[in-house]
């Protein structure tokens, strides 16, 4: 387990060098989720998201059962000192309903630790995972609010799976934004924002990490920690 910044704050995070850690995807996730009373952070790992948005919610709500990297966001709560803003929920995502009552968030941002691009196999993904698409996003339209905001990364070439699977749970998409890594690179992951109880209607945009080998414009306000929206 080793310290890190939390980029873009004064935060520090705990991550752990043999356990899934924080991407740039997660961080330009976590520049696109909005303002409210109460989110929740589904499959947090070891916080960075829940740590760069909480300044942005009364209440913030990390949910993650893997162990090792569950001690590694309880460390980086204690230490910063946010135990009266980040909860942490020590359960599977299946087992929400149980905790929460209906229509309970503003937002839920949803990144999903499973992506290798180049070697993504979804036919494996429930079992090694545990992840579920169609199960996940049950239980957000369970503990969404109506026009409550659903943000979420997903690989590119799955976006019609994904945006069917939100239209069938009473959601509909209002934004795609796709990263790329370069200008000339086609994108590898998306950004999905979705509302609960919506109308339809949805914008494109893309955001390039780099642009001819130096970061975007787009990337330094990613970190420094600016909303995108």
């Amino acid at each position: 387990m080793f310290k890190d910044k939390v980029v873009g704050t004064d935060l520090i995070i705990y991550q752990d060098k043999n356990e899934f850690k924080y991407t740039t995807d997660s961080l330009i996730l976590s520049s696109f989720v909005g303002s409210g009373d109460r989110v929740l952070d589904l499959g947090a790992g070891t916080g960075i998201i829940s740590l760069r948005i909480c300044n942005r919610f009364k209440e913030v709500y990390a949910v993650e059962k893997n162990e090792k990297v569950l001690k590694c966001l309880e460390k980086s709560v204690a230490l910063n000192q946010l135990e009266n803003v980040i909860n942490i929920i020590d359960q599977d995502i299946f087992s929400l309903k149980d905790i929460f009552e209906t229509n309970y968030f503003d937002n839920i941002v949803m990144n999903p630790p499973f992506y290798d691009y180049d070697n993504i196999k979804f036919d494996t993904i429930a079992a090694k995972h545990g992840f579920s698409l169609e199960k996940s996003l049950e239980i957000i339209k369970y503990l969404l609010k109506n026009s409550g905001t659903l943000t979420m990364i997903y690989p590119t070439f799955r976006l019609a799976e994904a945006v069917y699977k939100i239209n069938q749970n009473s959601m509909r998409v209002k934004s795609i934004i796709n990263i790329h890594n370069e200008v000339y690179k086609p994108s590898k992951s998306s950004i999905i924002i979705a509302k609960k109880q919506a109308n339809y209607g949805n914008t494109f945009r893309d955001i390039f990490v780099r642009n001819n080998g130096d970061y975007s414009d787009e990337m330094l306000k990613v970190y420094e920690n600016e909303v995108l929206l």
